[in-house]
């Protein structure tokens, strides 16, 4: 199990790659820095609702391409 920041992370760049688009792509049309995009899909960096539903508007695709099961998710109630 893993931070659910890293599997969302993991997933923003697994849906972007599969649709052939970049990072300055995506970065331009919602508005921040490519570096800041590339530490979303790191899961360097907290993100917030509003902007993974930006990139997945902007990516068109599912919630659940984005979003992990909680069976996946690390919490303090699972470690």
């Amino acid at each position: 199990m893993q931070p659910v920041q890293t599997l969302i992370g993991m997933n923003i760049k697994l849906a972007r790659t599969k649709r052939s688009i970049t990072q300055a792509e995506v970065a331009n049309k919602i508005g921040i820095e490519a570096s800041y995009l590339s530490r979303i899909e790191r899961g360097t960096v907290p993100v917030s609702c509003e902007r993974i539903y930006e990139i997945i508007h902007f990516l068109h695709c599912d919630i659940n391409e984005i979003f992990p099961v909680p069976s996946e998710v690390e919490t303090q109630f699972n470690r």
